[in-house]
């Protein structure tokens, strides 16, 4: 137990060094988020809209402005989530080979990666709950934080898979960027405003995306709602570990070698003919 513990702990301090070493991400958090919402602080439209939040069963009234703030915001922390996963992942995924190869437990650094993701989505949830605060007095921050928290780990999760699965970096980066545009769009009340498509459920932000626009105009706030997200988070992560397992099934075998066999000719069981010349 000691040795798995351990085996941890390394794993996740070498996790976080690389986080931290990903200078293109570091810059990201501290410029893009803010950036991103404050464009939109400064271009949209502050006229109200309505619309119907499907998952909650209610209607909400709000500023377009904010309406896109919220999901500006979820964009922004979901592809910066994403892109460190895979990041990380992809980088590390030779070296965790190797590891695995001279006996490292498998488990432990995955366990470790899901672990350095929690760090990250804490530090996340709680700098861009702070900057959406400062453009308005969120009715419910504590719900709004759960759902930006439940997206985060959502597309971390995502990130963690494609760095397994895909072959280089360019695939990975257009893999979250996509999805996570797809996914913002089709949540945004602005964007498409009927959101009443039934395959909108399906998708990894439906359950964020409601819960913090609900709870940041309305005193509705579903934390149900926002944990719809993490069974995407789940299955990403399992599937990732099972997609590290199969490529190193044949790794940390034992190598069993035959005796070798005796040169001398045998005349029968047992005896050896000797040379009579």
């Amino acid at each position: 137990m000691k040795h798995q513990w351990t085996a941890f702990t390394v794993a996740l301090g070498f996790a976080l060094t690389g986080h931290l070493r990903n200078r293109l991400a570091m810059s990201m958090i501290a410029f893009f988020i803010p950036t991103w919402i404050f464009l939109v602080r400064a271009t949209a439209l502050s006229k109200n809209i309505s619309f119907s939040s499907s998952a909650l069963g209610i209607e909400v009234t709000a500023s377009m402005s904010r309406s896109i703030q919220v999901c500006s915001a979820l964009h922004a922390v979901t592809v910066i989530a994403g892109f460190m996963m895979f990041m990380a992942t992809f980088s590390a995924r030779e070296m965790d080979l190797r590891l695995v190869l001279a006996g490292y437990p498998r488990v432990q650094l995955l366990a470790a990666k899901m672990a350095a993701l929690l760090v990250i989505t804490a530090l996340l949830t709680c700098y861009t709950l702070a900057l959406l605060r400062l453009s308005w007095p969120l009715t419910e921050p504590g719900a709004v934080a759960a759902a930006l928290a439940a997206a985060i780990l959502a597309y971390g999760g995502l990130g963690v898979m494609a760095g397994y699965l895909l072959r280089n970096e360019l695939e990975g980066f257009f893999v979250v960027v996509m999805a996570t545009l797809i996914d913002v769009g089709m949540q945004s009340p602005v964007s498409n405003p009927a959101g009443d498509q039934a395959w909108l459920s399906a998708l990894p932000l439906y359950g964020p995306a409601q819960a913090a626009l609900a709870a940041s105009f309305t005193h509705t706030a579903s934390f149900t709602c926002a944990a719809r997200a993490l069974p995407w988070f789940m299955a990403t992560g399992l599937l990732a570990l099972l997609v590290f397992c199969v490529r190193t099934r044949h790794y940390g075998r034992p190598v069993t070698m035959s005796p070798p066999a005796d040169p001398r000719p045998r005349t029968g069981a047992g005896t050896t003919r000797k040379d009579t010349s």
